[in-house]
């Protein structure tokens, strides 16, 4: 399964986003986005499914709150994670 983060610049703006996508039983996570995409370790990030990235861009829309990045996650072979930007 391929995962994506949509970072954000606050804990409570991807909280507001992840409560209303939870709602429909789909699952969005908030994390402390990885260094790899937010350096200096400020930031929040939405962890979901590849195929939810269009209802994050809306819901962010629709709320007026500005993501700051969209990255894939990719997994290497010895465990760790990369973090490729694709927005």
């Amino acid at each position: 399964m391929a995962y994506e983060l949509a970072v954000f610049s606050s804990v409570h703006q991807v909280n507001r986003i992840k409560n209303i996508l939870n709602r429909d039983g789909r699952y969005f996570g908030m994390i402390r986005a990885p260094h790899a995409v937010s350096p200096g370790g400020c930031g929040f990030a939405l962890r979901f499914e590849e195929s939810g990235r269009l209802l994050v861009k809306r819901t962010a829309l629709e709320l007026g709150i500005a993501i700051n990045g969209i990255f894939k996650e990719e997994n290497q072979e010895n465990g760790s994670k990369v973090y490729v930007r694709i927005q």
